[in-house]
């Protein structure tokens, strides 16, 4: 009977197996409940802001790149999240925040991908890989563990990471319940 079976359930076994390996590999370093790492970005006009400043705000930092068409494909939901949920009256935030980090070659691909996509929101920065440096080799993408794009994380007001890589809905949710 085990040799009829085994055909057939070894395979099954392979790709269940293949499936939750790359699940497990593709997680970032940081998990719900871990401070998030600060950084200064530079922003597409050449301004700066650091990620500290934004603390008293819920803030959704999203790894992405031109490049990925999952990235571009999660974009309309996440413009229709930001017009939704910022500056909206919260309990305990002044504000929801989106900050994108763009994991680049090329600066105007980056560019052009944020106007494309309709891109709203002020918070945009990039890290570019130099010849022979790998895209998640980057310094802030190696600090938080990147592995993936799209990667995401739901920061509180006190710097913590309370969700990785929320659902648009588990998003929805959640800001609904924080709103005044």
């Amino acid at each position: 009977m085990i040799k009829k079976i085994m055909p057939f359930l070894l395979p099954i076994i392979l790709i269940v197996g293949f499936h939750f390996g790359k699940k497990l590999y593709h997680q970032p370093d940081y998990s719900k409940g871990d401070i998030a790492p600060n950084f200064i970005g530079t922003m597409p006009n050449g301004e700066t802001f650091e990620l500290n400043d934004l603390q008293e705000n819920f803030i959704l930092l999203e790894f992405w790149g031109s490049w990925c068409s999952d990235c571009r494909k999660s974009h309309p939901a996440l413009v229709e999240l930001y017009q939704k949920f910022h500056n909206k009256k919260y309990k305990n935030a002044k504000n929801f925040e989106i900050v994108s980090v763009g994991l680049e070659q090329r600066e105007i691909n980056w560019k052009n991908a944020i106007q494309r996509d309709g891109l709203i929101w002020k918070y945009h920065t990039a890290e570019f890989s130099t010849r022979g440096q790998k895209m998640f080799e980057q310094p802030l993408a190696s600090d938080y563990g990147i592995t993936w794009a799209p990667t995401s994380f739901l920061i509180n007001t006190e710097g913590y990471i309370i969700k990785v890589n929320p659902s648009k809905i588990t998003l929805e949710k959640f800001l609904t319940e924080q709103l005044q």
